[in-house]
């Protein structure tokens, strides 16, 4: 079974983050995707000035798992980020697979940068 869950102690961050070849950033919130206890995914993200940026979101999945991972496991940290009132975030990586991520969790480019506005995402049909 597939379990993504906040990671609230800095030494599974590190662990997770590592696993999934994420550098650790002890400053940065994380996420972690487990499948029957392995560990499948991570996803480290911030806030700065009312603004979330998912700094990097990695998966240790292949094939035609590798982007349905990505966006529950971005679609994790996005409601996360609502959930707190967060309005817009940005994912801040780029190239082939990170391009691929950030279109199927929902960002859209605005001025080269990945970009999602966060109001009604998860609360309205409409989005």
């Amino acid at each position: 079974m597939l379990k993504i869950v906040p990671m609230t102690k800095p030494q599974e961050q590190e662990r997770v983050c590592l696993l999934c070849g994420i550098e650790y950033d002890k400053t940065q919130f994380a996420y972690g995707a487990y499948e029957d206890e392995a560990v499948v995914g991570a996803a480290q993200f911030c806030v700065k000035d009312g603004v979330g940026y998912i700094n990097d979101l990695r998966c240790r999945k292949e094939g035609d798992e590798l982007l349905p991972l990505a966006m529950l496991l971005g679609r994790a940290v996005l409601n996360f980020l609502d959930l707190h009132g967060v309005k817009e975030a940005y994912f801040e990586k780029s190239g082939e697979f990170y391009d691929d991520a950030a279109k199927v969790i929902g960002f859209k480019l605005k001025d080269e940068k990945y970009h999602v506005y966060l109001e009604g995402m998860f609360t309205s049909h409409i989005h």
